[in-house]
């Protein structure tokens, strides 16, 4: 749409309308301040510009934080902004996939998206309270089946998934969040869970330690058999990749 093809919409609008876009207007006039935090990421300034422009619009309507399926469109909608080839699952109930995309002359990316506006969140560690689901954890007895079931599941999962991508809004109490982090944490973290040893798994509900990249515990993959689902404690954001930070000016 051209300059003169948005005048000639804008006055189409009724006064609500025009109050409406004003609005918009100003909050798209004072954008978060980006800082890419990785020297190395592969999110290009244009995409870091649209969806920091995103989360202007976003929080001129609610102090409520972008949360999961606002975060899965915006994403998506950033990586069209710059011409990325986009695919979504072939089912919305396909496990762990949210979104391929393919950049000029780089592989194929599989991503999973998650986002958190927790309370507290820690500023050297991320928390996953849902992988995913599991309902055969309630009913594993012995070590060597939720060993079994859990190897099973975590081979399934990094064929599917190269790493997640996730959103943490840090807030206090209900006020909008003063800044939002996109972190990625690579699926291979959970690789050493191959070698872990059936002793790890004797716990009804037992948390198994995963060595990555340096660190001797980098993430703690834990079978919750009250919600059958499987939670990743303590990821060292030391493992990840912190691409870029917004911090959302005050209003």
């Amino acid at each position: 749409m051209t300059l003169a093809e948005l005048k000639d919409q804008l006055e189409a609008l009724s006064p609500t309308g025009i109050l409406f876009v004003a609005k918009m207007v100003e909050s798209l006039a004072t954008p978060p301040q980006a800082r890419a935090i990785h020297p190395e990421t592969w999110l290009t300034s244009e995409w870091i510009e649209y969806f920091g422009l995103a989360l202007s619009v976003h929080h001129g309507t609610t102090t409520e934080p972008l949360m999961q399926k606002s975060f899965e469109t915006v994403f998506r909608n950033a990586c069209e902004s710059v011409g990325w080839e986009i695919q979504n699952p072939v089912s919305e109930t396909q496990r762990f996939l949210d979104l391929e995309i393919k950049r000029d002359d780089y592989p194929e990316q599989r991503l999973s998206l998650k986002s958190t506006a927790a309370q507290r969140l820690s500023r050297t560690t991320v928390h996953i309270s849902k992988l995913t689901e599991a309902a055969w954890v309630q009913d594993m007895r012995t070590a060597r089946d939720r060993r079994d079931w859990t190897l099973m599941l975590f081979k399934e999962y990094m064929a599917t998934v190269d790493s997640i991508m996730m959103l943490r809004a840090f807030r206090k109490g209900q006020d909008i969040p003063s800044v939002y982090q996109l972190v990625e944490i690579p699926s291979e973290i959970f690789r050493s869970l191959e070698h872990a040893p059936l002793a790890s798994f004797n716990a009804d509900g037992p948390t198994i330690d995963c060595p990555y990249g340096g660190h001797e515990v980098a993430a703690r993959v834990s079978l919750d058999r009250s919600d059958a689902k499987i939670t990743i404690k303590q990821i060292q954001l030391s493992a990840c990749t912190v691409h870029v930070e917004w911090e959302i000016q005050p209003r």
